[in-house]
Protein backbone atom coordinates (compact mmCIF):
# COMPACT_ATOMS: atom_id res chain seq x y z
CA UNK A 1 0.00 0.00 0.00
CA UNK A 2 0.91 3.44 0.40
CA UNK A 3 3.28 4.07 2.56
CA UNK A 4 2.07 7.48 2.99
CA UNK A 5 -0.98 6.99 3.83
CA UNK A 6 -0.30 4.81 6.90
CA UNK A 7 -1.02 6.96 10.02
CA UNK A 8 1.41 6.54 13.47
CA UNK A 9 -0.05 6.35 16.98
CA UNK A 10 1.12 8.48 19.78
CA UNK A 11 4.33 6.65 20.35
CA UNK A 12 5.16 7.28 16.85
CA UNK A 13 4.16 3.53 15.50
CA UNK A 14 2.19 2.62 12.54
CA UNK A 15 -1.44 2.35 13.62
CA UNK A 16 -3.39 -1.00 12.90
CA UNK A 17 -6.57 -0.89 12.75
CA UNK A 18 -7.37 -1.87 15.72
CA UNK A 19 -5.59 0.76 17.54
CA UNK A 20 -7.36 3.27 14.83
CA UNK A 21 -10.59 3.84 17.22
CA UNK A 22 -11.48 6.96 15.08
CA UNK A 23 -12.09 4.51 12.35
CA UNK A 24 -13.57 1.67 14.58
CA UNK A 25 -15.98 4.22 15.53
CA UNK A 26 -16.92 5.53 11.91
CA UNK A 27 -17.63 1.55 10.86
CA UNK A 28 -19.79 1.25 13.66
CA UNK A 29 -21.91 4.12 13.11
CA UNK A 30 -22.41 3.27 9.68
CA UNK A 31 -22.83 -0.13 10.12
CA UNK A 32 -25.66 0.93 12.53
CA UNK A 33 -27.47 3.07 9.67
CA UNK A 34 -27.15 0.46 7.14
CA UNK A 35 -28.87 -2.19 10.06
CA UNK A 36 -31.82 0.67 10.59
CA UNK A 37 -32.38 0.65 6.94
CA UNK A 38 -33.35 -3.37 6.55
CA UNK A 39 -36.60 -5.10 6.79
CA UNK A 40 -37.08 -7.98 9.93
CA UNK A 41 -36.83 -10.39 6.98
CA UNK A 42 -33.63 -8.67 5.44
CA UNK A 43 -31.72 -8.65 8.80
CA UNK A 44 -32.77 -12.61 10.10
CA UNK A 45 -31.18 -13.08 6.21
CA UNK A 46 -28.03 -11.14 7.24
CA UNK A 47 -27.09 -13.53 10.14
CA UNK A 48 -27.12 -16.76 8.06
CA UNK A 49 -23.65 -17.54 6.57
CA UNK A 50 -24.62 -17.96 3.37
CA UNK A 51 -26.34 -13.79 3.26
CA UNK A 52 -28.13 -12.99 0.62
CA UNK A 53 -27.83 -9.64 -1.42
CA UNK A 54 -29.96 -6.70 -0.99
CA UNK A 55 -29.27 -4.82 -3.96
CA UNK A 56 -31.98 -1.77 -2.58
CA UNK A 57 -28.86 -1.30 0.13
CA UNK A 58 -25.68 -2.22 -2.52
CA UNK A 59 -25.21 -5.42 -0.14
CA UNK A 60 -23.60 -7.73 -2.56
CA UNK A 61 -24.66 -11.49 -1.20
CA UNK A 62 -21.70 -12.86 1.08
CA UNK A 63 -20.68 -16.69 2.33
CA UNK A 64 -18.93 -16.28 5.30
CA UNK A 65 -17.68 -19.85 5.55
CA UNK A 66 -14.01 -19.85 4.38
CA UNK A 67 -11.07 -22.56 5.96
CA UNK A 68 -6.98 -21.15 6.38
CA UNK A 69 -5.88 -23.31 8.87
CA UNK A 70 -2.80 -24.30 6.88
CA UNK A 71 -3.71 -22.47 3.59
CA UNK A 72 -6.31 -21.32 1.54
CA UNK A 73 -8.86 -24.32 1.46
CA UNK A 74 -11.17 -25.41 -0.56
CA UNK A 75 -10.67 -23.03 -3.46
CA UNK A 76 -8.81 -24.00 -6.17
CA UNK A 77 -4.60 -24.37 -6.27
CA UNK A 78 -2.86 -22.65 -3.06
CA UNK A 79 0.11 -23.27 -1.16
CA UNK A 80 -0.17 -25.57 1.72
CA UNK A 81 1.85 -25.48 4.41
CA UNK A 82 2.13 -27.85 7.29
CA UNK A 83 -0.46 -28.81 9.46
CA UNK A 84 -1.06 -26.71 12.25
CA UNK A 85 0.67 -29.03 14.77
CA UNK A 86 3.24 -29.37 12.31
CA UNK A 87 3.72 -25.76 12.56
CA UNK A 88 3.03 -25.28 16.43
CA UNK A 89 6.86 -28.13 16.48
CA UNK A 90 9.06 -24.97 15.11
CA UNK A 91 7.85 -23.32 18.41
CA UNK A 92 8.18 -19.97 16.26
CA UNK A 93 5.51 -17.13 16.73
CA UNK A 94 7.05 -15.02 14.16
CA UNK A 95 7.18 -17.85 11.20
CA UNK A 96 3.14 -17.98 11.91
CA UNK A 97 2.50 -14.52 11.82
CA UNK A 98 4.62 -14.91 8.13
CA UNK A 99 2.54 -17.91 7.59
CA UNK A 100 -0.80 -16.26 7.86
CA UNK A 101 0.60 -13.01 6.01
CA UNK A 102 0.73 -15.41 3.26
CA UNK A 103 -2.27 -16.74 3.35
CA UNK A 104 -4.28 -13.50 3.54
CA UNK A 105 -2.17 -12.38 0.59
CA UNK A 106 -3.22 -15.63 -1.64
CA UNK A 107 -6.96 -15.02 -0.10
CA UNK A 108 -7.02 -11.40 -2.18
CA UNK A 109 -6.00 -12.32 -4.92
CA UNK A 110 -8.35 -14.94 -5.01
CA UNK A 111 -11.28 -12.72 -3.62
CA UNK A 112 -10.87 -10.34 -6.55
CA UNK A 113 -10.52 -12.83 -9.32
CA UNK A 114 -13.84 -14.36 -7.59
CA UNK A 115 -15.78 -11.11 -7.18
CA UNK A 116 -14.67 -10.04 -10.92
CA UNK A 117 -16.59 -13.58 -12.08
CA UNK A 118 -19.78 -12.89 -10.18
CA UNK A 119 -18.55 -15.66 -7.73
CA UNK A 120 -20.01 -15.74 -4.56
CA UNK A 121 -20.26 -18.93 -3.39
CA UNK A 122 -18.69 -21.09 0.10
CA UNK A 123 -15.04 -21.12 0.20
CA UNK A 124 -14.57 -17.67 -1.43
CA UNK A 125 -15.06 -14.78 0.90
CA UNK A 126 -12.61 -13.67 2.86
CA UNK A 127 -13.85 -14.65 6.86
CA UNK A 128 -11.82 -17.48 7.52
CA UNK A 129 -12.66 -19.64 10.45
CA UNK A 130 -9.27 -20.05 11.81
CA UNK A 131 -7.06 -21.13 13.79
CA UNK A 132 -7.76 -23.68 15.91
CA UNK A 133 -7.32 -22.45 19.48
CA UNK A 134 -8.07 -26.08 21.23
CA UNK A 135 -5.99 -28.31 23.33
CA UNK A 136 -4.74 -31.30 21.86
CA UNK A 137 -5.55 -34.10 25.03
CA UNK A 138 -7.42 -36.70 23.94
CA UNK A 139 -6.30 -39.24 20.87
CA UNK A 140 -10.27 -39.84 20.20
CA UNK A 141 -10.56 -36.30 18.85
CA UNK A 142 -10.35 -36.84 15.17
CA UNK A 143 -9.12 -33.19 14.22
CA UNK A 144 -5.54 -32.80 16.81
CA UNK A 145 -3.87 -31.87 13.75
CA UNK A 146 -5.36 -28.77 13.45
CA UNK A 147 -4.50 -27.71 16.87
CA UNK A 148 -1.05 -26.32 17.55
CA UNK A 149 -0.75 -29.21 20.39
CA UNK A 150 -1.48 -29.94 24.14
CA UNK A 151 0.07 -26.68 25.93
CA UNK A 152 -2.27 -23.41 26.61
CA UNK A 153 0.94 -21.03 26.59
CA UNK A 154 2.26 -22.63 23.26
CA UNK A 155 -1.11 -22.62 21.95
CA UNK A 156 -1.49 -18.91 23.02
CA UNK A 157 1.63 -17.44 21.86
CA UNK A 158 1.24 -19.27 17.75
CA UNK A 159 -2.41 -18.21 17.62
CA UNK A 160 -1.42 -14.66 18.61
CA UNK A 161 1.12 -14.67 15.71
CA UNK A 162 -1.40 -16.41 13.14
CA UNK A 163 -4.13 -13.80 13.42
CA UNK A 164 -1.88 -10.79 13.17
CA UNK A 165 -0.86 -12.13 10.37
CA UNK A 166 -3.91 -13.01 8.93
CA UNK A 167 -5.52 -9.57 9.64
CA UNK A 168 -2.34 -8.08 8.36
CA UNK A 169 -1.38 -4.11 9.43
CA UNK A 170 -3.25 -1.30 7.24
CA UNK A 171 -4.72 1.57 9.77
CA UNK A 172 -7.86 1.12 7.77
CA UNK A 173 -8.91 -2.47 6.78
CA UNK A 174 -8.56 -6.31 8.23
CA UNK A 175 -6.44 -7.61 5.41
CA UNK A 176 -8.58 -10.75 6.21
CA UNK A 177 -10.78 -11.97 9.21
CA UNK A 178 -9.28 -14.23 11.67
CA UNK A 179 -11.86 -16.91 13.86
CA UNK A 180 -10.50 -18.34 16.87
CA UNK A 181 -12.07 -21.79 17.61
CA UNK A 182 -13.45 -24.00 18.97
CA UNK A 183 -15.28 -22.29 22.12
CA UNK A 184 -14.38 -23.58 24.29
CA UNK A 185 -13.32 -26.70 25.93
CA UNK A 186 -13.76 -29.10 22.83
CA UNK A 187 -11.61 -31.43 22.21
CA UNK A 188 -13.40 -34.68 23.50
CA UNK A 189 -13.98 -37.77 21.50
CA UNK A 190 -15.41 -37.14 17.99
CA UNK A 191 -18.13 -39.67 17.89
CA UNK A 192 -20.10 -37.89 20.00
CA UNK A 193 -18.80 -34.07 20.37
CA UNK A 194 -22.32 -33.28 18.82
CA UNK A 195 -24.05 -34.40 22.41
CA UNK A 196 -21.09 -34.31 24.79
CA UNK A 197 -21.12 -32.61 27.58
CA UNK A 198 -17.12 -31.03 28.88
CA UNK A 199 -17.73 -31.05 32.58
CA UNK A 200 -14.59 -28.49 33.84
CA UNK A 201 -13.83 -26.76 37.21
CA UNK A 202 -13.20 -23.19 37.08
CA UNK A 203 -9.69 -23.24 37.64
CA UNK A 204 -8.79 -25.73 35.05
CA UNK A 205 -11.11 -23.60 32.64
CA UNK A 206 -9.41 -20.63 33.09
CA UNK A 207 -5.64 -22.04 33.19
CA UNK A 208 -6.17 -24.94 30.61
CA UNK A 209 -8.95 -24.37 28.18
CA UNK A 210 -9.19 -20.08 27.94
CA UNK A 211 -5.81 -18.48 28.08
CA UNK A 212 -5.36 -19.26 24.31
CA UNK A 213 -8.69 -17.58 23.38
CA UNK A 214 -8.47 -14.61 25.84
CA UNK A 215 -4.76 -14.06 23.91
CA UNK A 216 -6.20 -14.10 20.63
CA UNK A 217 -9.13 -11.58 21.87
CA UNK A 218 -6.81 -9.28 24.09
CA UNK A 219 -3.90 -9.46 22.29
CA UNK A 220 -4.68 -10.33 18.66
CA UNK A 221 -7.75 -8.54 18.64
CA UNK A 222 -9.49 -11.44 16.68
CA UNK A 223 -12.26 -10.40 14.59
CA UNK A 224 -14.45 -13.67 15.07
CA UNK A 225 -15.07 -16.46 17.54
CA UNK A 226 -16.62 -19.68 17.02
CA UNK A 227 -18.91 -21.96 19.69
CA UNK A 228 -18.32 -25.31 19.51
CA UNK A 229 -20.85 -28.18 19.26
CA UNK A 230 -20.09 -29.48 22.73
CA UNK A 231 -21.72 -27.97 25.99
CA UNK A 232 -19.64 -26.54 28.73
CA UNK A 233 -20.91 -27.63 32.50
CA UNK A 234 -24.17 -27.90 30.85
CA UNK A 235 -24.65 -24.79 28.57
CA UNK A 236 -24.80 -25.43 24.90
CA UNK A 237 -21.51 -23.45 23.69
CA UNK A 238 -22.90 -21.59 20.99
CA UNK A 239 -25.49 -20.28 23.30
CA UNK A 240 -23.47 -19.99 26.61
CA UNK A 241 -24.03 -17.40 28.50
CA UNK A 242 -20.91 -17.91 30.84
CA UNK A 243 -18.94 -18.35 28.08
CA UNK A 244 -20.59 -15.30 25.17
CA UNK A 245 -21.97 -13.09 27.49
CA UNK A 246 -19.59 -12.92 30.82
CA UNK A 247 -16.12 -13.95 30.08
CA UNK A 248 -16.24 -13.20 26.06
CA UNK A 249 -17.96 -9.66 26.22
CA UNK A 250 -17.56 -8.33 29.52
CA UNK A 251 -14.66 -9.81 31.06
CA UNK A 252 -12.15 -9.74 27.86
CA UNK A 253 -14.27 -7.10 25.80
CA UNK A 254 -14.82 -8.55 22.83
CA UNK A 255 -15.68 -6.15 20.17
CA UNK A 256 -16.15 -8.54 16.68
CA UNK A 257 -18.93 -11.37 16.18
CA UNK A 258 -19.70 -14.60 17.03
CA UNK A 259 -20.42 -17.34 14.49
CA UNK A 260 -21.91 -20.59 15.74
CA UNK A 261 -19.87 -24.19 14.48
CA UNK A 262 -21.77 -25.92 11.75
CA UNK A 263 -24.88 -27.49 12.58
CA UNK A 264 -24.14 -26.79 16.08
CA UNK A 265 -27.20 -24.86 17.00
CA UNK A 266 -29.53 -27.91 15.12
CA UNK A 267 -27.61 -29.89 17.83
CA UNK A 268 -29.72 -27.88 20.85
CA UNK A 269 -33.10 -29.92 19.93
CA UNK A 270 -31.68 -32.64 17.44
CA UNK A 271 -28.94 -34.29 20.34
CA UNK A 272 -28.69 -32.26 23.17
CA UNK A 273 -32.05 -31.71 23.99
CA UNK A 274 -32.01 -28.63 25.92
CA UNK A 275 -35.15 -27.73 23.29
CA UNK A 276 -37.37 -28.92 21.29
CA UNK A 277 -37.82 -26.82 18.88
CA UNK A 278 -35.77 -24.49 15.86
CA UNK A 279 -37.54 -21.77 17.30
CA UNK A 280 -36.58 -22.22 20.10
CA UNK A 281 -33.06 -22.65 19.51
CA UNK A 282 -32.41 -19.85 17.72
CA UNK A 283 -33.96 -17.79 20.52
CA UNK A 284 -31.74 -19.54 22.52
CA UNK A 285 -28.38 -18.80 20.15
CA UNK A 286 -28.95 -15.29 19.71
CA UNK A 287 -30.45 -14.04 22.98
CA UNK A 288 -27.12 -15.77 24.65
CA UNK A 289 -24.78 -13.96 21.79
CA UNK A 290 -24.77 -15.74 19.06
CA UNK A 291 -24.30 -13.46 15.81
CA UNK A 292 -24.29 -15.76 12.85
CA UNK A 293 -25.57 -18.96 11.84
CA UNK A 294 -23.65 -21.82 10.24
CA UNK A 295 -26.43 -23.80 9.56
CA UNK A 296 -29.98 -23.19 8.82
CA UNK A 297 -31.60 -22.60 12.38
CA UNK A 298 -31.48 -19.19 12.27
CA UNK A 299 -34.36 -18.08 9.14
CA UNK A 300 -36.95 -18.61 12.83
CA UNK A 301 -35.52 -15.70 14.44
CA UNK A 302 -37.87 -13.75 12.12
CA UNK A 303 -41.00 -16.02 14.26
CA UNK A 304 -38.58 -15.12 17.02
CA UNK A 305 -39.04 -11.67 16.84
CA UNK A 306 -42.59 -11.50 16.09
CA UNK A 307 -43.59 -13.36 19.00
CA UNK A 308 -41.64 -11.49 21.64
CA UNK A 309 -39.03 -14.16 22.16
CA UNK A 310 -35.99 -12.20 21.45
CA UNK A 311 -35.47 -8.37 21.05
CA UNK A 312 -35.31 -6.51 17.88
CA UNK A 313 -32.40 -4.66 18.91
CA UNK A 314 -30.47 -7.77 20.11
CA UNK A 315 -30.75 -8.86 15.84
CA UNK A 316 -30.10 -5.30 14.93
CA UNK A 317 -26.77 -6.06 17.67
CA UNK A 318 -26.06 -9.02 15.91
CA UNK A 319 -26.24 -7.43 12.38
CA UNK A 320 -24.62 -4.59 12.63
CA UNK A 321 -21.51 -7.14 13.83
CA UNK A 322 -21.85 -8.39 10.68
CA UNK A 323 -21.89 -5.56 8.44
CA UNK A 324 -19.12 -3.80 10.39
CA UNK A 325 -16.91 -6.51 9.98
CA UNK A 326 -17.50 -6.82 6.02
CA UNK A 327 -16.81 -2.55 6.62
CA UNK A 328 -13.54 -3.41 8.14
CA UNK A 329 -12.67 -6.10 5.01
CA UNK A 330 -13.01 -3.23 2.75
CA UNK A 331 -16.10 -5.11 0.91
CA UNK A 332 -19.11 -2.95 1.66
CA UNK A 333 -19.95 0.14 0.87
CA UNK A 334 -15.63 1.56 0.86
CA UNK A 335 -14.92 4.86 -0.50
CA UNK A 336 -11.37 3.51 -1.10
CA UNK A 337 -12.38 0.68 -3.55
CA UNK A 338 -9.75 1.93 -6.21
CA UNK A 339 -6.97 2.19 -3.94
CA UNK A 340 -8.31 -1.29 -2.11
CA UNK A 341 -7.88 -2.90 -5.32
CA UNK A 342 -4.01 -1.67 -5.98
CA UNK A 343 -3.66 -3.38 -2.21
CA UNK A 344 -5.18 -6.22 -3.22
CA UNK A 345 -2.31 -8.83 -4.53
CA UNK A 346 -2.37 -10.01 -8.04
CA UNK A 347 -1.85 -13.89 -8.44
CA UNK A 348 1.77 -12.75 -9.49
CA UNK A 349 2.06 -10.77 -6.25
CA UNK A 350 1.28 -13.57 -3.95
CA UNK A 351 3.52 -16.11 -5.40
CA UNK A 352 6.22 -13.87 -4.66
CA UNK A 353 5.40 -13.03 -1.24
CA UNK A 354 5.70 -16.60 -0.98
CA UNK A 355 8.94 -17.10 -1.96
CA UNK A 356 11.38 -18.09 0.45
CA UNK A 357 8.85 -19.29 3.49
CA UNK A 358 10.20 -22.06 5.33
CA UNK A 359 8.78 -23.85 8.21
CA UNK A 360 10.95 -26.41 9.80
CA UNK A 361 12.16 -29.34 7.41
CA UNK A 362 8.94 -28.56 4.74
CA UNK A 363 10.12 -25.45 2.24
CA UNK A 364 7.25 -23.99 0.64
CA UNK A 365 10.16 -22.69 -1.62
CA UNK A 366 13.00 -24.35 -2.27
CA UNK A 367 15.94 -21.86 -2.80
CA UNK A 368 18.42 -23.88 -4.08
CA UNK A 369 16.12 -25.50 -6.86
CA UNK A 370 16.89 -23.35 -10.16
CA UNK A 371 13.24 -22.68 -11.06
CA UNK A 372 12.43 -21.25 -7.78
CA UNK A 373 8.95 -23.44 -8.15
CA UNK A 374 6.28 -23.02 -5.51
CA UNK A 375 4.57 -26.00 -4.65
CA UNK A 376 1.07 -26.34 -4.53
CA UNK A 377 -1.95 -28.37 -4.17
CA UNK A 378 -5.16 -28.57 -5.88
CA UNK A 379 -7.66 -28.75 -3.11
CA UNK A 380 -10.70 -28.81 -4.59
Amino acid sequence: MNRNNIRENKAGKEMELNQNQEKLKEYRKRAKELVAQMTLEEKVGQTLYQAPAIPRLGIKAYNWWNEALHGVARAGTATVFPQAIGMAATFDEELLKQVGDVIATEARAKYNAQQKAGDHDIYKGLTFWAPNGNLFRDPRWGRGQETYGEDPYLTSRLAVGFIKGLQGEDPDHLKAAACAKHFAVHSGPEGIRHEFNAVVSKQDLYETYLPAFKACVQEAKVEAVMGAYNRTNGEPCCASKTLLQDILRKEWGFKGHVVSDCGAIADFHENHKITKTPLESATMAMNNGCDLNCGCVFPNLRDAVRGGYVDEARLDEAVTNLMECRMKLGILGDERQEELDKLNATQEEWKLRAMGTTIGCHTVIKKGFKDLSIRTCDLT
